[in-house]
């Protein structure tokens, strides 16, 4: 199955039951597919920090696939993942910070002003303390002008139609009855030359 459907089953069925799978017409080879997407899935996020050649040799060990294999599972579970990469960020940006501080504070009690003064320059270039504050432009004080739904036409200009409403059930009740018939849908058997491009297809037919 390719890659775009097989994204769009997981995204739906990532934490299915296998009686939902089957209830959900899921093929058993997507079936056996999502269970190994769940478990790296669950793998990754328990080690964020893991590199992606790591799950590709797990996955491989674990499952016995091909490294292609390995590795197009690696996107669609990144995909799944989605604010993985952000999270992680917020999680070195504490450690940062916390870092910062541990090492201002150690050249504090070693009166090295030289230290300091680098690890309030790394803080002060961190959280971008020489740029200005976004300016509020106070787009939440607008205020919504109130609408008020009319069925009456001539508001905007437009002429009613009488008894529109009578009318529209008149169409309803000519159209569905019950000689109306769903039908199976057809290709068009036609060649498309013929009517977007009939110089070429008079060239074609030509000896």
């Amino acid at each position: 199955m390719p890659l775009p459907a097989t994204i769009d089953i997981a995204k739906e069925n990532l934490f299915a039951s296998v009686e939902e799978m089957r209830e959900r017409n899921i093929p058993e080879v997507i079936q056996q597919r999502l269970l190994r997407l769940r478990d790296m899935y669950n793998y990754w996020l328990q080690y964020p920090r893991i590199r992606e050649q790591e799950i590709v040799l797990e996955l491989q060990k674990r499952y016995q696939i091909q490294k292609s294999a390995a590795y197009e599972d690696i996107r669609i579970i990144k995909y799944l993942l989605g604010d993985l990469n952000k999270a992680t960020k917020d999680y070195h940006r504490y450690r940062f910070i916390q870092r910062n501080e541990e090492s201002y504070e150690m050249a504090k009690r070693m009166k090295d002003a030289r230290a300091m003064a680098a690890c309030d320059n790394y803080y002060a270039k961190y959280m971008q303390l020489d740029k200005e504050d976004a300016k509020d432009l106070g787009y939440d004080k607008i205020v919504v002008q109130p609408f008020q739904p009319d069925s009456d036409p001539t508001i905007i200009g437009i002429k009613p139609i009488p008894n529109i409403r009578q009318r529209i059930a008149d169409k309803i009740k000519q159209y569905m009855n019950e000689d109306v018939q769903d039908i199976q849908f057809e290709d068009a058997d036609f060649n498309e030359d013929d009517i977007f491009n009939p110089k070429k297809s008079q060239e074609t037919s030509e000896p």
